[in-house]
């Protein structure tokens, strides 16, 4: 299970999923939705370009690493699609193109799909977005130490209302939402060109953080045995109770801080746990844990996300050129006449 759980919020894996989102974006962009279908053909899995979430469920399937769908690409055989496609009107050989009885004409063309080249350019795209995440987590962090402060100036304002006040005018949120706010007015106003999803993965790295930390805290919980066992039953609890609408599957916008919300409106409980042993569930200080924990787990992404050219360059890029060396090597001669596909270097 945590085997699973590190894979699940590995953020190398994440990287790869939204590297191949945004690659198949690109290829819609310029007209070729054919290798789109071939992509998601190879990794079974439909509607990537509308799936906002965290976990493809292919990666799984793949291996669970994040080289692991693209090695697996890059071995496939050159391959060809064949399309069909409708002629424009009827009418032909002098015909009325509105003659009921005449059927529609279809042309056939063939699409190249190079298996090699689809790999190539998406690890060019996870190296940019790499470098995104990085500005992003700082932009993360920001947004997360400004929770408590909120917070805090949000109750001390609804303390000072009265009972009618609060009755008429509850405070909807528990803290204000700056997260969104703090990465557009940085980045977007940044030099450079953005990814074409950057604003959904900054959504979803916010959300695979959170996840990430609330792992981690309940395993130091676990580990700590009878001492934590109250915060650890409670949390564990309150997070499986919830995980299937804050984090898996197709997400809506600002679920990690909807759960963060959650947590802090909960009110203190006496919890009794196996051993017999009764103890004060705090919410508000697991939800102080859980901030002071992604900015840990920040800190260590910061640093892998720097690391991402090394990594493609001592693993699926040291396979692709020696792919390409032995396709050249068995290409045609010399002087002959060779086609130079769309994109590539001659």
């Amino acid at each position: 299970a945590q085997q699973h759980n590190d894979a699940r919020t590995d953020i190398r894996n994440f990287l790869t999923q939204r590297s191949i989102q945004s690659f198949m974006y690109l290829l819609t962009s310029v007209r070729d939705p054919h290798s789109v279908k071939w992509m998601e053909d190879f990794l079974d899995t439909k509607n990537q370009l509308q799936y906002h979430g965290t976990g493809a469920g292919y990666l799984q399937r793949f291996g669970g690493t994040w080289e692991a769908p693209l090695l697996a690409m890059m071995d496939r055989p050159k391959d060809v699609v064949v399309v069909s496609a409708k002629r424009s009107g009827k009418g032909h050989k002098g015909w009325s193109k509105h003659n009921p009885y005449l059927e529609d004409r279809y042309v056939e063309f063939e699409i190249d799909i190079d298996p090699v080249s689809l790999t190539s350019r998406i690890l060019s795209v996870r190296e940019q977005i790499a470098q995104e995440m990085c500005q992003d987590l700082d932009f993360l962090v920001a947004a997360n130490d400004q929770i408590l402060a909120s917070y805090f100036a949000i109750s001390k304002e609804d303390r000072t209302k009265s009972d009618m006040e609060m009755a008429q005018k509850p405070s909807v949120l528990a803290f204000e939402r700056t997260a969104v706010n703090i990465m557009e007015q940085s980045a977007f106003n940044a030099a450079g060109a953005s990814s074409p999803f950057r604003k959904g993965n900054f959504d979803l790295l916010y959300n695979l953080c959170t996840q990430a930390s609330i792992h981690r805290l309940l395993r130091k919980f676990r580990a700590a045995g009878e001492d934590k066992e109250v915060s650890y039953n409670w949390l564990s609890k309150f997070y499986t109770s919830r995980v299937a609408d804050y984090f898996d599957g197709d997400l809506q916008y600002g679920m990690a801080d909807d759960f963060m919300d959650a947590l802090l409106r909960e009110s203190p409980s006496v919890m009794y746990c196996d051993s017999k042993k009764a103890g004060l569930a705090d919410p508000l200080g697991l939800a102080e844990q859980i901030i002071e924990e992604r900015r840990d787990v920040v800190a260590e992404w910061k640093e892998t996300m720097r690391h991402v050219p090394q990594d493609h360059a001592e693993s699926v890029r040291k396979q692709l050129l020696e792919k390409q060396m032995a396709a050249w090597s068995t290409g045609p001669p010399l002087g002959s006449e060779a086609t130079v596909p769309v994109g590539e270097f001659e």
